[in-house]
């Protein structure tokens, strides 16, 4: 693959495209060529965001032109339900690049989770098995084979960047899971719930136990137990359901909104079979993980906003253990992760454009 590579993004209006665009402006493999939208169709970026005048001037261009695109990776950020046509188009079209999906698209492997999840039927299920679960610590090798990415999902990155080192090993069969989020997790086109009026001094709780992000942790969590078990387990899971004899963990998640814009600043909560070292443990998983932290104690949100790093710290009593984990939900959440995962199907050190500081204030 060539040291310097043309990039396009679909959804360059929203909080996700923004945020890829911003990374891949001052990546050094990388030459930003197409940006394209829908309703900012036919606007410059910098008309809609001020501070990027004089740094990117290009015209956003409709969906139309996808076909004439020849870029080497595209990014889609997109709402979800909307980049499986626009990723039908480009395959339509002989597109022959690589695309990263930053929405909920191709997360799934089975068409009928989606309904569960999601609410929606999958427009194009042909197409879910042309993409690779992207979360980058755990499936490096899958995704430097790959093609097509899709991108984990904001909290099920936090959940899985902390659990997976115990579901791995066995040593957790169940946990208590708390996520507060900011509101750019919500996209860029306000609601009641998102509104500053209801976000700012307060605190509250959402889809208990059911947030949509549950299904792909819960596919990630059954493909790790069949590698330790054995193809036992590869049933286990169906439209994102665990069985009555599971060995899964048993998540309890309660997703929390949080007066702030940006991260999560989430805590898991485990008794473990047995006891074990948790900073060995993490350690041992995380050793060649350039993009996460470990520290003993809870992390804090301001460490990471910002920045594309994943901080993970742990308070151990005995077999009790609570786990702290912090990302940015525009970045690990979803634009630096996509971002992660290019480097890796182009054969780059992962970190390459990623190791900027987070925000101090």
């Amino acid at each position: 693959m060539s040291d310097k590579i043309t990039v396009s993004v679909a959804g360059a209006s929203g909080y996700t495209g923004m945020e890829a665009i911003r990374i891949l402006l001052g990546h050094p493999n990388v030459t930003l060529t197409r940006l394209y939208g829908s309703r900012s169709a036919g606007s410059s970026l910098s008309s809609l965001y001020k501070g990027l005048d004089s740094l990117v001037d290009t015209t956003i261009k409709s969906f139309d032109e996808l076909a004439s695109d020849e870029s080497d990776a595209i990014f889609l950020g997109l709402p979800h339900g909307k980049s499986s046509e626009v990723a039908r188009q480009l395959f339509d079209a002989g597109y022959k690049g690589k695309i990263v999906d930053m929405s909920s698209d191709f997360r799934l492997k089975d068409p009928a989770a989606y309904e569960k999840w999601y609410g929606w039927t999958h427009p194009h299920p042909e197409l879910i098995g042309k993409f690779t679960y992207g979360l980058t610590e755990w499936y490096r090798n899958d995704i430097r084979l790959a093609d097509h990415i899709s991108n984990p999902g904001c909290f099920a990155s936090a959940i899985q960047l902390g659990l997976l080192p115990f579901a791995k090993e066995g040593l957790a069969s169940s946990c208590d899971v708390t996520g507060i989020t900011g509101s750019s997790g919500s996209g860029a086109s306000p609601s009641a719930g998102t509104h500053f009026s209801s976000r700012f001094g307060n605190v509250k709780a959402y889809k208990i136990y059911r947030h949509q992000h549950l299904g792909e942790v819960m596919q990630t969590l059954a493909d790790q137990t069949a590698a330790r078990t054995g193809s036992q387990q590869k049933s286990l899971v169906e439209n994102g359901e665990t069985g009555a004899t599971t060995l899964l963990p048993d998540i309890r998640f309660i997703p929390v909104s949080g007066p702030f814009v940006r991260g999560i600043w989430m805590t898991i909560a485990i008794v473990l079979s047995e006891e074990t070292h948790v900073g060995n443990l993490l350690e041992e998983e995380y050793y060649n993980a350039p993009l996460v932290r470990l520290q003993e104690g809870l992390p804090e949100l301001k460490q990471v906003v910002g920045s594309a790093y994943t901080d993970i710290g742990w308070i151990q009593q005995g077999r009790n253990v609570v786990i702290g984990v912090a990302i940015d939900n525009l970045l690990k959440g979803a634009a630096s992760q996509a971002v992660q995962n290019m480097n890796l199907m182009m054969d780059w050190p992962e970190e390459t454009g990623l190791t900027f500081p987070p925000s101090i204030l």
